[in-house]
């Protein structure tokens, strides 16, 4: 039988995946009423995490491939908290999904934390740096929306926006973090380095419209080309870590 943790993620990966299907099948509000669902369940499941150690560690919260589908998922409802009428934004619920069910393939339980992790600092970088790529992958995936529909909308750019905003302090609060733990703020390494490239690039997207040549349709091109960007530089990351030994599953 299923235990509670599994439960809920299985839980989750489904109503993200009904989200997904009923968008597609122009049902819109019912598929933001499945992501509304998915939140809960997905919220439940890192709760659940947080306690797998038999002590509260929220180093089990804030893991990536966890939180980043949350995240996903939660920018779907707040935008639709701004504006019921317009529910187009819905296209991006295949996200959450895509997400939903690669978690579902990671091991639920936690890395053994060392104590250069057990720091608020850690945890704030894990935080923003998922929520930033959560508005980074959204916003992405609108712009390419944008370029099939031939949609006027701002959206995307507002959400790419934020997500810089949010990566930008994860590399703060990483560097504080970096520093309290190895004695530098940053190291020549894989993490660090896809972590800049990630950066610069879409510090280069917000500077497109100050360049001739760069018109509507290429910005869009640009922005949504950055979800490939995201992923190479963290995908083969989370494909290592699912090698390492945890606590709880």
């Amino acid at each position: 039988m299923m235990n509670p943790l599994s439960l809920c993620l299985w839980a989750a990966a489904v109503c993200y995946a009904a989200a997904a299907i009923l968008t597609f099948l122009k049902r819109a509000g019912a598929g933001y009423a499945s992501i509304t669902a998915g939140v809960i369940f997905n919220g439940a499941f890192l709760i659940q995490r947080g306690w797998i150690a038999g002590v509260f560690v929220p180093n089990g919260i804030v893991e990536g491939v966890f939180l980043t589908p949350f995240f996903m998922a939660a920018i779907l409802l707040l935008l639709g908290l701004r504006n019921r009428r317009d529910l187009s934004f819905m296209s991006a619920a295949v996200l959450p999904a895509l997400f939903g069910a690669f978690a579902l393939l990671y091991p639920r339980g936690i890395i053994p934390p060392t104590p250069n992790k057990l720091t608020v600092w850690s945890v704030l970088f894990f935080m923003t740096e998922s929520a930033g790529h959560a508005c980074l992958y959204t916003g992405g995936w609108l712009a390419l929306a944008g370029i099939i529909r031939r949609d006027d909308s701002e959206r995307y750019h507002s959400l790419l926006l934020w997500g810089f905003v949010l990566f930008s302090v994860a590399q703060v609060t990483g560097a504080l973090w970096a520093f309290l733990g190895w004695g530098s703020v940053f190291r020549w390494g894989s993490r660090h380095l896809q972590s800049a490239v990630i950066w610069c690039y879409f510090a280069a997207y917000l500077h497109l419209r100050f360049l001739p040549g760069w018109d509507r349709i290429k910005r869009l091109a640009f922005a949504a080309a950055g979800m490939i960007v995201i992923a190479g530089c963290t995908f083969g990351s989370s494909l290592a870590e699912m090698k390492f030994p945890r606590i709880g599953g």
